[in-house]
């Protein structure tokens, strides 16, 4: 009988564009049941571009323009993998990916925009600041800002994109410094945004007159350099910094996806959204040209297709007759003038008024909030049974909690296990791993025989990790390096590694390509560390998991500090991965916070471990049980009866602290602190809380003669390994002290 989590069908949407978002949110909304979805995209936020001028001109924050893929992922239900998109194979089915296997797919939606033509005029690449993408103009806009507001700025484009962003640009210079700069627009077009009606271009060169924006209409720029450019009829203008704002052109690896396109290098679609060629790909936004009824690459359109995309994709699913999308002919357009007024086009109408200004705000705020005002309601709280409460612990039983956290909180056929593996161990070593380091047989073998080295010490260990995030590749990086940290923290070198694996139940061919990006990143962590796979054993359930057996070697055991040592404490990486990852399990933490929490858990230890190998001390890797807990067993292997923990000194991933403070825990939290004595009283405070902080793929806290532990850190400093010293061992009382 298969089981109500079976997934059946794979969804990838390659882009996190416009109409891609409303998918999402759709997804949310109403789950199809076997669909498993992932996102793939190269930005974690994704910028709304109707409220970028705003945004230039200072109305709108970075965070008021940009809707947080990873959250609006979770919510739905999605994998999310960051990752750029490097081609697309339409007949086989796969998405290639920058730094990781190819993800098949069984229906694809492409909406990852347009990218700007910098091959159209020459040395445009080297010398303009291109619009889109709009997360690389943010950057770049906001570090020319920085170092000063440049007096000469030119933009090549005039289009209502371009005559938008002069307006922006002059409102932000005058209020930055008291004065406009001197602007000068380009345009090739014999008059101003020549896809609206001529009474829209006089009022809009009405708007530019205004700032002071000089125009030059019918003069294409056919030439950049450094600080000047070159018109088409020979004359030379100087700028100080220059912006392009012209028409997009589609990927260069568009061209070899086997998709049809357009004359220009589009994606060809039909009045569905569906490829004209594979009716398993859709296409929308920019990327995408409709062959009967085109329309111009612009924002609203992709708005107004996502609802279009959502159904037919569904729609697909079901083999049921997709619906046409009819974009409108008379389109609403408002046009910010940077003044607080605002121009209205729709069909021949233009005209300019406050309540324009006022309306395009109101559309902007209620769509964005559609997207940012996520809240994801707590499944119920299992409940004790009546009879049995006298029963219940006194503790926090996460038995009883609505939603468990993951991380430290039926067998895989032979032909699927063993495709699987062919494949891992081919993208592996094609990204870099030792081949020599590989798995001989796969994991077809429960057990392995291994040689004893002369002398020495056998060390083993054995972990394991549930779905901590939904990018397998990652995961399986972070499994193995989580497993690999005990091994170090006895001093020990990793040598040999067997899998224990969990898939999730899945028709044959996902499960196969699941277990193949998966132990590919598994495989690649285990290679940078030096570590054969020799082994392993899976299994099918409804939820993927992923363990390793690690055996290591060491000479022998860690030099005990003499009793009346100055010992300092030194972890070597941030805290805060548990309460991060609960609460992005509740929509809560930002898309960002999480990505810095899994690039923090795809960290090793093997570099802290090598830098301290002539030290020998005694360590301790911190995980499930938090700081405060691995602190205190540390002490004990000193053979000291306390720690003061330096709280003021404690390195905390961004965001951590903030969820805290607002009462986000992970489940372990509680008995994490109830597990640990107190010498005094501990200071009230998230600062204080992040010592009871479950931690997967945490740092390494190691006890070190207090006259070294400077240098010993900045040696790792240099090494890349973000270490502090963060507290001390005590005998003044036993358990453990908090200083502020």
């Amino acid at each position: 009988m298969r089981g109500a989590g079976t997934i059946t069908g794979d969804l990838v949407l390659a882009g996190g564009g416009h109409a891609q978002v409303a998918v999402l949110k759709s997804l949310a909304m109403k789950p199809v049941a076997g669909l498993r979805t992932t996102l793939v995209c190269r930005d974690i936020n994704t910028p709304y571009s109707g409220m970028l001028p705003g945004f230039v001109e200072g109305v709108w924050s970075a965070q008021d323009i940009h809707i947080d893929l990873a959250r609006l992922a979770q919510m739905a239900g999605a994998r999310f993998i960051h990752e750029s998109i490097t081609g697309i194979d339409a007949d086989q089915q796969l998405v290639r990916l920058e730094n990781r296997p190819p993800l098949p797919f069984d229906v694809l939606s492409i909406n990852i925009g347009g990218e700007p033509d910098l091959d159209a005029i020459d040395g445009a690449a080297e010398h303009c600041i291109p619009v889109k993408p709009i997360g690389r103009f943010r950057d770049r806009l906001e570090a020319l800002t920085a170092t000063g507001h440049p007096g000469r700025i030119a933009v090549i484009g005039g289009g209502a994109a371009g005559c938008e962003l002069a307006l922006a640009l002059s409102r932000r210079w005058l209020n930055a410094t008291g004065a406009r700069p001197q602007i000068d627009i380009f345009t090739r077009s014999t008059r101003l945004v020549p896809e609206m009606p001529a009474r829209a271009a006089r009022l809009v060169f009405d708007a530019l007159a205004a700032a002071e924006i000089s125009v030059h209409c019918g003069q294409s720029v056919t030439w950049v350099m450094a600080n000047e450019l070159y018109l088409e009829d020979g004359r030379r203008r100087e700028f100080d910094v220059s912006f392009l704002v012209t028409a997009v052109a589609p990927p260069a690896w568009l061209a070899k996806t086997g998709l049809t396109l357009d004359e220009r290098g589009f994606i060809a679609v039909q009045p569905t959204l569906r490829s004209a060629s594979h009716p398993h790909i859709f296409a929308s936004g920019d990327i995408a040209s409709m062959i009967d009824d085109p329309r111009p690459k612009a924002g609203v359109y992709a708005v107004r297709a996502g609802p279009v995309l959502a159904t037919n994709i569904r729609r697909h699913l079901h083999d049921r007759r997709l619906r046409r999308w009819a974009p409108q002919k008379r389109a609403l357009a408002i046009l910010g003038t940077a003044d607080g007024h605002a121009i209205g086009i729709r069909g021949n109408h233009a005209s300019a008024s406050r309540g324009w200004w006022w309306m395009k705000k109101w559309i902007d705020r209620r769509w964005m909030a559609k997207y940012t005002k996520l809240k994801m309601p707590l499944p119920p709280q299992p409940a004790i049974f009546a009879g049995l409460k006298d029963l219940s612990p006194q503790h926090e039983d996460p038995a009883f909690e609505a939603m468990r956290c993951l991380g430290c909180g039926a067998k895989t056929g032979h032909e699927t296990l063993a495709a699987a593996m062919r494949e891992a161990v081919a993208a592996a070593v094609a990204h870099g791993a030792e081949p020599r380091l590989m798995p001989p047989d796969g994991l077809v073998e429960d057990s392995a025989i291994l040689p004893i080295p002369e002398g020495g010490e056998l060390v083993q260990s054995i972990d394991s990790l549930s779905e901590i995030v939904s990018d397998p590749f990652q995961f399986g990086r972070i499994a193995a390096i989580h497993a690999m940290s005990d091994i170090y923290a006895a001093n020990a070198v990793p040598v040999w590694a067997m899998a224990n694996v969990t898939m999730g139940m899945a028709r044959l061919d996902l499960q196969q390509y699941q277990l193949t990006q998966l132990m590919a990143g598994a495989l690649l962590a285990l290679s940078e560390a030096g570590v054969q796979l020799v082994g392993g054993h899976t299994g099918e359930s409804h939820d993927l998991g992923l363990g390793f057996a690690v055996t290591g070697w060491r000479e022998g055991p860690p030099t005990i500090p003499a009793p009346d040592e100055d010992i300092a404490l030194m972890l070597t990486k941030p805290l805060g991965t548990g309460v991060i990852m609960a609460a992005h399990m509740q929509l809560a933490a930002r898309g960002d916070w999480v990505a810095a929490a899994t690039a923090s858990m795809i960290q090793g230890n093997g570099t802290a471990a090598r830098r301290l190998a002539d030290q020998n001390p005694v360590m301790t890797d911190v995980t499930g049980f938090g700081l405060a807990r691995h602190a205190l067993n540390l002490a004990e292997r000193c053979g000291r009866a306390g720690v003061e923990i330096d709280g003021s000194a404690l390195p905390c991933l961004e965001g951590a602290i903030t969820l805290l403070d607002k009462g986000y825990r992970s489940t372990l939290h509680g008995q994490n602190r109830a597990a640990v004595r107190l010498a005094a009283e501990a200071p009230a405070g998230p600062a204080s809380d992040i010592l009871f902080d479950p931690q997967t793929s945490g740092g390494l806290l190691v006890a070190l003669p207090a006259a070294d532990a400077d240098t010993i850190v900045e040696q790792l400093h240099g090494d890349g390994v973000p270490a502090a010293i963060v507290g001390r061992l005590d005998d003044k009382a036993p358990g453990l002290r908090v200083r502020t």
